[in-house]
């Protein structure tokens, strides 16, 4: 018997919060304050801020949110694969997204953050063709610095 894989990338549901909040237990070191930390982030987004969802078979697994900068480019700011799931391109498959999203939105470059120590994210953006653009002081709070990753949009 042969597996089919379906793959769907949409637009995030109250019905997602669940499975949005168990894969940040196991992706961030919130673990049980990652419903808090989630609800918190989805009741503070602001206009023009999106939350997208890749489903597996019908399965919620992945998660991006798209905030737009002032600089006329839109950034991932939470990008988030349950673990089960990684490896599977399904980070890649956001990004795919947002790229398409920031050229429809008029976008000049599409940018991505993470911790300085997050070599596999680090990884991650290069293999995706951003690079690094900027080491942003206190980015997650005092002495807790970002690197952020940068692509261009090309129209």
């Amino acid at each position: 018997m042969e597996w089919i894989c379906v793959r769907k990338i949409r637009k995030y549901a109250d019905r997602d919060f669940v499975d949005y909040a168990t894969t940040l237990e196991k992706t961030t070191k919130w673990k049980r304050k990652a419903t808090s930390m989630l609800k918190a982030k989805l009741e503070k987004m602001k206009r023009g801020e999106q939350v997208w969802v890749l489903e597996d078979n019908g399965r919620a697994v992945g998660f991006m949110i798209l905030v737009p900068n002032a600089d006329n480019s839109l950034e991932v700011d939470w990008l988030d694969v349950h673990p089960d799931f990684q490896r599977m391109g399904i980070g890649s498959l956001l990004v795919k997204k947002a790229e398409k999203i920031a050229k429809a939105k008029g976008k000049l470059a599409l940018s991505i953050h993470t911790w300085k120590s997050n070599r596999q994210m680090i990884n991650f953006a290069l293999k995706n063709d951003f690079q690094l653009f900027e080491t942003a002081k206190d980015f997650y709070g005092k002495r807790k610095d970002a690197l952020r990753f940068r692509k261009p949009i090309t129209p």
